[in-house]
């Protein structure tokens, strides 16, 4: 298995994979969001808002992760304000449980901190709440949060 950044190339793969993270959450597909998501990884990507790194075995994405970034104002606790956001953690079914999840979430992670970035946030699923308890993250008014 090989663990990479995504690149451009890979947009139409963080869609579809995206996608089916929505439905495996339970949103139903009530309209096409494709052209979207497409703008959105493109965009990102290019000017660095968004970073994701994928597991990769034999030239199949088996696993996403991803990291956006944004500022607030700044507060005692977090007095830049910048903030960085965990999103588009999913694993296809057949490799989940296998530590996959943890292993790019670390690597976002130290990438959040070589960027500077001392607060990370997430929203979770109960499903994969133990994966972000075991990274050091803490629930605080169903957010999670980890300060580095």
């Amino acid at each position: 298995m090989e663990n990479r950044r995504a690149t451009i190339d890979d947009v139409a793969n963080l869609i579809e994979m995206r996608t089916q993270q929505l439905l495996d959450e339970g949103f139903p597909p009530d309209s096409n969001i494709d052209p979207e998501l497409h703008e959105y990884f493109k965009s990102g990507l290019n000017d660095g808002s968004f970073i994701s790194r994928l597991a990769v075995t034999n030239s199949l994405i088996i696993a996403t992760s991803g990291l956006c970034f944004y500022q607030l104002p700044p507060t005692y606790s977090n007095p830049s304000g910048r903030v960085a956001y965990v999103t588009n953690m999913f694993t296809r079914k057949e490799y989940r449980r296998q530590g996959i999840a943890s292993h790019l979430l670390n690597l976002i992670i130290d990438e959040a901190k070589s960027l500077n970035y001392r607060v990370i946030r997430l929203h979770t699923s109960a499903n994969a709440k133990s994966i972000y308890n075991k990274a050091g993250f803490v629930d605080y008014n169903g957010y999670m949060s980890l300060v580095v």
